[in-house]
């Protein structure tokens, strides 16, 4: 993840672009304290919940139109099957504890 501050706050989050559809991000802090979107939310509904902070979306479109964050791939690590006497589908693994 690289490190990104909003343009319109100044919050600090960290950014992983995957495609142009998925973004990650991680906040560094409790959002509806440092962000103020998140916090004016609050401010009408204490329970509000916010998906997503429209300044945010901006700052990073931007930056990933100027190429400060990269857009990389995310991949899985190879998995293999279990064999089939350690499957949760067999006999012996279904079997109650006595």
């Amino acid at each position: 993840m690289q490190s990104l501050d909003c343009h319109t706050c100044g919050t600090r989050v960290l950014v992983a672009k995957y495609s142009p559809a998925h973004t990650s991000i991680q906040w560094c802090g409790s959002a509806s304290d440092v962000c103020r979107e998140f916090a004016a939310a609050r401010e009408i509904d204490p329970h509000a919940y916010l998906l997503r902070c429209s300044a945010l979306d901006c700052t990073v479109d931007a930056a990933v139109a100027e190429g400060e964050i990269l857009q990389t791939t995310r991949v899985e690590p190879p998995v293999r099957p279990l064999p089939p006497q350690e499957s949760p589908a067999s006999e012996e693994a279904v079997t109650a504890p006595r």
